[in-house]
This record gives C-alpha cells, structure tokens and sequence, in this order.
C-alpha cells in the first residue's frame, strides 16, 4: 500500500469513527437504555474493527500516519 493511499484510508477511518460517536450522543435520548446498550455496542465492534483490521496494519507500516486522537501520553 502506498503512503498516500494509507493516509487517505486513516483520514476515512478518524471521519467515520467520529461521525459514529456522533450518531451515539444524537440517539441517546431517542432510546431506551436497553436499546442504546444495544446500539452502543454495535457501534463498539463497528469502531474495533476498523481499529484493529484496518488502523493497526496501516500505522505498523506508517508510524507517522498515528492519528492524534490515538497516541498514548507518556
């Protein structure tokens, strides 16, 4: 894969991981607790997914391309 390839690929991957936290806080009060439960943890394997089948891979290759939002405080 081409870095500039992966880059546009992690720029997708931190768009669609926020636009899904988004949608989460929009339907929170629309649900029952149960259901959001529900909703939240679809939205939970959707995000870890990404994450490890997709992110994970592409930062091994290109450590530079480690969005912000992920980086550990030392």
């Amino acid at each position: 894969m081409s870095r500039e390839a992966a880059k546009k690929i992690v720029e997708l991957i931190v768009k669609q991981g926020a636009e899904q936290n988004q949608i989460l806080l929009d339907i929170e009060s629309t649900c029952s607790k149960e259901e959001f439960a529900r909703y939240r943890r679809m939205i939970g394997k959707s995000m870890r997914s990404m994450l490890l089948d997709v992110l994970n891979p592409i930062v091994r290759t290109y450590p530079d391309l480690r969005p912000p939002q992920l980086e550990i405080n030392k």
